[in-house]
C-alpha cells in the first residue's frame, strides 16, 4: 500500500512540474538558432515583444534594427561580434535574448522576475 501511495505521490509531482514549466519550456533557444526564428516560437507560446520607449538612449546600430521593425531591440554593442539584446514578457518573467554578428544568431538568453 505504502509503494502505491508513494508511486501516486510521484506521479502527481511529476504532472504538476510538467504543467508548471511547460510555459517556460525554453530548450530551443540554442546558440546558432536565427533570432527570426526564435521570435516566431516565442510569440507563439505567447512572450510578448517588449516595445523599447527609449531607443534614442540606444546606439545608432540598435536604433536601425529598431527601425527595421524589431521595437523589443534594448541595446546593440557594434564592434567585433554586434552583440545585441532584445527583451520579452509572459506573466511575471522577463525573458532577455542575445544575439551577436549582423545576422542576429542567437548567442544566449537568460530569464528573472519584472520587479
Amino acid at each position: 500500500m505504502k509503494t502505491l501511495i508513494n508511486l501516486v505521490a510521484i506521479t502527481l509531482l511529476c504532472a504538476v512540474n510538467h504543467s508548471a514549466f511547460a510555459d517556460t519550456d525554453l530548450s530551443f533557444i540554442k546558440p546558432g538558432l536565427p533570432y527570426v526564428d526564435a521570435k516566431t516560437i516565442l510569440t507563439v507560446q505567447a512572450w510578448k515583444p517588449v516595445k523599447n520607449n527609449r531607443i534614442n538612449d540606444a546606439s545608432l546600430y540598435a536604433q536601425e534594427i529598431y527601425a527595421q521593425g524589431m521595437k523589443e531591440v534594448v541595446d546593440c554593442i557594434s564592434m567585433e561580434l554586434d552583440a545585441c539584446k532584445f527583451r520579452f514578457s509572459k506573466g511575471n518573467q522577463i525573458l532577455e535574448v542575445k544575439t551577436i554578428t549582423r545576422q542576429l544568431s542567437v548567442d544566449s538568453f537568460r530569464t528573472y522576475k519584472k520587479r
